[in-house]
């Protein structure tokens, strides 16, 4: 009722003292003039049509009255007044108008840490509103109120008005937001089906450690709000809400505690679920995909999920113009939910032409050879994410981006379009590297990755791979160059050869040193998007001296003389990533025969499997498992294995804790007397299970268990002799630097020579 009154009395107020200016002795005389004064943003013609009173008539004070009456209630004026005076014998009426002033804009400035949106919210004032100076105090105090609710108790807003025209003004909102209070604690209140450290696990926002951290940042807490619920509703309550957050600040504004309040809700389970819409497969082939089934709690996250792998079959199937969208009807009663996948499968659609942009330096046929997905081809999903993998693995690109073309007139078939950016591919590196196995070397190295031998002068965008390396060390010097074209004269056939020169002191196992210079040539053929086969011969002299005290003949008669062998390998890799992958596998068989020529007779099996697999959703946590085996053995003259061939273990490569190459059988220095020396052996196993969690994109963790042996010949084998070692490690990536692993292993059965455990640490330090 009150509300109703005093707008009312307002205006009667407003009438009573405009008319009070009227003389009454004038009543009943003619009206010679009606004139309007002050009118600057309103028309002429919209204030006379509410004018009772009009020249020619008689005037009456009463009429007045009523005029202002109506010209107030249009709501555009602060004050009206009318005058009357007599010119000529006849009566001229004035009405004196002072119009409302309207915001003509109103800015926001000073407002760094809350978004300009969500101040503008906590005003009442609107650009094309009346202006209205009383309302000053209580914008202000709401735009502060609301700064001390996001952790600014010592913020201050002034307003800034400016003349912008007739009866225009532009408001100006400054805000000094003051220094943040830090967050001293972070509290939950109302949650029993998530724990605190659950809660705390979803939410970025964290309290001040010492003089670190404790920012408070309101995209932020929105995000970790955002997450609690998104969290619940995975737990089947649908309806759990975040009512109130609280923020108490300390006598001097600098803490403050921040307390969530959550309203948790009913548990809700799947009573229901049904496909809609799906005519390519039936229900049971759908059904048969979800994770989430009728009975179980209703998970919204993984709701979601399933419809994603739905679809994700749908567009491997060549429905690529599918969609999945999980429908959910609450029964608030029952507490539970019926869920229908409502699928929109389109027509299966096939590949147009294949276009490809943005390859300024790779030549196209360079880019085709990487795709799986050919024209006439059925859309295939899975073929479509493979091709990405194998362009990304080629490191030629920054960004790859598919996309899919209409084409006019026809309904089953779409151009495939291709848009990369061009990277760098060309790099000279120099630079200083430390491993506790080579000691300290610097390397010169020139590597591109997308060469072209025919293209003068540029000599890029053919796709082949030149490297040439210069290593020299403490203990290892290294002569290197290698040439590799994925499709030599334009089959599907890969060539290549290296060229090498190399020489390597050993200060572990036997010590002695050994050169090497030799040629490889090698061919490659892929045979599926995950499948690879090799072979290469090889030519090498080997010169093994400076022995030291070793005595013993068995010893040295294993070194030396040129070996010419022949290789033939099969690789399998499904790995994400080729650089620090998440998911997949990579198995690679290897068989080495030698006695093409030389002075050496031997065969030589290798097997080496990997597998990774992610702990979590996130795949921060990866445990990854590898295994090895190899085993060679000679079959004419002379009958041995050359020292350069044996197996070894022990080291950062094979099992951590122990030192390199001291895993396995030892001689006699001296025949029957003298120090053990290990010698290797013609039978390895090494086996490695790592979890490695993901800190950030350039930082991880490592915790790791390892085993080998190594036994002179295959006869020997007993798993007993197995050495195993536990330990952790560090790994950084340095951008323009290089990587740095550091890993310490602890033996958990070592030989009463071997210590208590060993650092083991590889830098690529690049300068």
């Amino acid at each position: 009722m009150r509300l109703t009154i005093y707008p009312v009395l307002a205006v009667a107020l407003a009438v009573c003292s405009g008319a009070a200016a009227q003389p009454a002795d004038l009543a009943g005389k003619p009206l010679g003039d009606v004139r309007l004064q002050g009118l600057e943003r309103i028309s002429e013609q919209v204030v006379r049509a509410q004018i009772e009173s009009q020249p020619g008539g008689s005037y009456s004070p009463r009429a007045v009255a009523r005029d202002l009456r109506r010209l107030y209630e249009l709501g555009y004026f602060a004050t009206i007044k009318a005058d009357a005076a007599v010119e000529a014998d006849k009566v001229v009426l004035t009405y004196l108008f002072e119009e409302k002033r309207v915001i003509n804009e109103l800015r926001i400035v000073g407002n760094d840490k809350l978004r300009t949106r969500h101040v503008r919210a906590a005003l009442t004032w609107n650009e094309g509103d009346t202006f209205d100076e009383q309302g000053y105090a209580a914008e202000r105090q709401s735009v502060l109120d609301l700064y001390e609710s996001k952790g600014f108790p010592n913020a201050q807003v002034n307003f800034i008005v400016e003349e912008a025209g007739p009866g225009r003004v532009n408001v100006t909102c400054a805000v000094e937001e003051g220094r943040k209070a830090r967050i001293r604690k972070i509290a939950f209140d109302g949650n029993t089906v998530l724990s605190r450290r659950k809660l705390k696990k979803l939410v970025k926002t964290d309290r001040a450690w010492w003089f670190l951290g404790g920012k408070y940042e309101e995209a932020t807490l929105e995000t970790d709000l955002e997450n609690i619920l998104a969290e619940y509703k995975n737990y089947g309550r649908l309806e759990a809400d975040i009512p109130e957050v609280d923020f108490a600040y300390d006598d001097s504004g600098k803490r403050v505690d921040i307390t969530i309040h959550i309203t948790e809700g009913p548990e809700y389970t799947v009573a229901a679920l049904d496909t809609s819409g799906n005519e390519a497969f039936d229900d049971d082939e759908v059904l048969r995909l979800l994770e989430v089934q009728a009975g179980d709690v209703h998970n919204a996250g993984q709701v979601d999920a399933d419809a994603q792998l739905v679809q994700k079959g749908y567009e491997d199937s060549g429905f690529v113009t599918a969609s999945v969208e999980p429908q959910v009807t609450l029964d608030r009663d029952a507490k539970t939910t019926n869920v229908i996948h409502r699928v929109q499968e389109g027509e299966v659609m096939y590949v147009g032409e294949v276009k490809i942009t943005g390859n300024t330096v790779t030549q196209d046929d360079v880019v085709r050879r990487e795709l799986l997905l050919y024209p006439g081809e059925r859309f295939d999903g899975t073929m479509l994410r493979a091709s990405e993998r194998r362009l990304d693995n080629i490191q030629y690109f920054d960004s790859i981006r598919f996309t899919r073309e209409p084409i006019p007139g026809d309904e089953v078939f779409e151009n495939l379009l291709l848009d990369v950016e061009e990277g760098k591919t060309g790099n000279f590196d120099f630079g200083l590297g430390y491993s506790t196995e080579e000691k300290f070397g610097v390397y010169s190295e020139l590597r591109l990755r997308n060469f072209d031998i025919a293209n003068w002068p540029s000599f890029s965008g053919g796709g082949q791979q030149l490297r040439l390396r210069l290593n020299v060390g403490e203990l290892r010097d290294q002569y290197y160059l290698a040439f590799t074209d994925p499709e030599i004269f334009g089959y599907p056939l890969a060539f290549g050869f290296d060229i090498f020169d190399e020489s390597r002191e050993y200060e572990t196992g036997i010590d002695y040193e050994e050169s090497s210079q030799g040629l490889q040539l090698r061919l490659g053929k892929q045979l599926s998007p995950y499948v690879s086969v090799r072979s290469a011969l090889r030519y090498s002299d080997v010169d093994i001296d400076d022995y030291g005290f070793v005595l013993n003949p068995e010893i040295r008669r294993w070194g030396g003389d040129v070996t010419v062998s022949s290789l033939w390998g099969i690789n399998r890799n499904t790995v994400d990533r080729r650089f620090d992958p998440s998911r997949g596998s990579e198995h690679d068989l290897g068989f080495e025969l030698a006695g093409l020529g030389g002075d050496n007779e031997f065969y030589r099996i290798d097997h080496d499997s990997m597998w990774y697999v992610p702990v979590d959703k996130a795949e921060k946590w990866i445990f990854s498992f590898r295994t090895r085996e190899g085993w060679v053995n000679d079959y004419g003259d002379p009958n041995y294995v050359p020292i350069q061939y044996r197996y070894f273990a022990g080291g950062s490569s094979t099992v951590r804790g122990y030192d390199y190459r001291e895993v396995g059988p030892t001689e006699k220095r001296f025949i029957w007397f003298g120090d053990e020396a290990y010698v290797g052996g013609e039978l390895r196993i090494v086996q490695n299970a790592e979890l490695k969690y993901k800190i950030t994109e350039n930082l991880r963790v490592y915790t790791f268990l390892d085993a080998g042996g190594v036994w002179r010949e295959a006869s020997d084998f007993d798993l007993g002799d197995m050495k195993y070692s536990i330990g952790v490690g560090l790994g950084f990536n340095i951008p323009r630097l290089g990587p740095i692993r550091v890993d310490y292993g602890i033996p958990l059965n070592p030989d009463e020579d071997q210590g208590s455990g060993r650092l083991h640490l590889q830098t690529g330090l690049k300068f």
